[in-house]
């Protein structure tokens, strides 16, 4: 099921939205553009679609070895 959004953009927004609309999705709409790059945002949010951060090592892990 779809649901209808209004968005505000600035002119330099609507100005980037038609310059990816030329390049890269020739012949499609504005909103029809603008839902699939939600839809690809919203696929990246899911939980497990980014890799664990990098916390480095841990307190007990350290010793002179590690400076540099």
């Amino acid at each position: 099921m779809s649901t209808a959004v209004t968005v505000l953009l600035t002119d330099a927004e609507l100005a980037a939205l038609d310059r990816y609309i030329a390049a890269y999705r020739p012949g499609h709409s504005r909103a029809e553009v603008t839902a699939e790059i939600v839809a690809r945002w919203a696929e990246a949010q899911r939980p497990g679609s980014h890799p664990a951060p990098d916390e480095g090592l841990r307190p007990d892990e350290l010793n002179a070895s590690n400076d540099s």
